[in-house]
């Protein structure tokens, strides 16, 4: 798993072993999300990425829906801000090769 599950239950502050599974899966589907974001491999040693996946692990948790009416953000606040250091950034610009 990319987030231990220990660490998720310390975030969502739940003291029991309910959901497992759903907690495994919001955790690799935050990772891929992340790694999709940013362009680079999720790692658990990567603190940022790590934090973004618990916003975006409690986000799934608590919500169960991408948008409801009292909240009309699509992403947790912070998600970007903490990814957006480690994005590759695509801007389509190429240099021109030197000439021999």
């Amino acid at each position: 798993m990319s987030v231990p599950l220990a660490l998720i239950r310390a975030h969502l502050n739940l003291d029991d072993d309910r959901d497992p599974e759903l907690l495994t899966h919001y955790a690799n589907v935050a990772a891929m999300w992340v790694a999709a974001y940013t362009g680079q491999p999720f790692t658990a040693d990567n603190a940022l990425m790590v934090q973004a996946a618990l916003l975006l692990v409690a986000h799934q948790y608590e919500a169960r829906e991408a948008v409801t009416f009292a909240n009309t953000y699509q992403l947790p606040f912070g998600v970007h801000d903490l990814l957006s250091p480690l994005k590759d950034r695509v801007t389509g610009y190429r240099p021109e090769p030197e000439a021999a």
